[in-house]
């Protein structure tokens, strides 16, 4: 019978400075390798103001194939989507029932919005959750994700950076046995963050808010939705 090699303490030293040297600074100067690595269709580790996050082209289909297999998600849960500024939300999602100035009182921040996607020249990928009348958009207060959206021009599709089912995670080496599925991880640092996540608003009907998820900042974020005249709706199962 064929034995097995067991991996020597050098083939495993050579193979951890391999996974090492995906990973590099979130700094400004490491934008464009971010945004060649999404341009490749490739998924890319980052920071953001809740949690670490993978991420990769929302316009891909490819990316996005290879953010559910490196996720080990199923493909009927859906992926949210990154932006760089509150004003580019509109291109992807539908907004004119929203009062003027509340995306940008809630944006950037810890917080996910449920809209309607826009039907009409939305440049999403139609892999990106085709059963799903609407779509999850983010902003985060992160410095870095938010460049690299900048730059690469179009929407990132963006999950946690952990396996289904399993913890958030607040620190790239919480995540190192993903590191193999990424072109790059960019480390900035532990997230002084709780795990659980943004805040998840539907805000998809007019006049009314319901928080699918209970996240960072839950109760500032409702705060916001009120003093906009947004009234909350309550339904059976809703995060408190």
């Amino acid at each position: 019978a064929r034995l097995c090699a067991i991996p020597g303490p050098r083939a495993t030293m050579i193979s951890s400075r391999a996974a090492r040297a995906r990973v590099l600074p979130a700094t400004l100067p490491r934008v464009a390798e971010a945004v060649e690595a999404l341009r490749r269709e490739k998924v890319i580790g980052v920071p953001t103001d809740t949690i670490y996050g993978l991420a990769a082209s929302a316009c891909s289909e490819k990316g996005i194939q290879r953010l559910y297999e490196a996720k080990q998600r199923a493909y009927h849960v859906p992926l949210a989507v990154c932006v760089g500024e509150a004003s580019d939300v509109s291109k992807y999602a539908d907004v004119a029932h929203l009062n003027p100035g509340l995306l940008e009182e809630l944006l950037p921040g810890p917080v996910t919005l449920l809209l309607r996607k826009k039907t009409d020249d939305n440049p999403l990928s139609k892999a990106l959750n085709p059963d799903a009348a609407l779509v999850g958009v983010r902003v985060p207060d992160s410095e870095f994700i938010r460049a690299v959206s900048r730059a690469y021009g179009h929407a990132i599709a963006l999950t946690s950076a952990n396996q289904s089912g399993q913890p958030s995670t607040l620190a790239v080496e919480e995540f190192e046995h993903l590191w193999s599925e990424c072109a790059c991880v960019f480390d900035g640092g532990r997230i002084a963050a709780t795990r659980s996540g943004s805040t998840i608003v539907d805000l998809s009907v007019p006049g009314e808010f319901s928080v699918k998820r209970a996240g960072e900042a839950c109760e500032a974020i409702q705060e916001t939705l009120r003093r906009y005249g947004i009234e909350r709706k309550r339904v059976p199962g809703e995060g408190e």
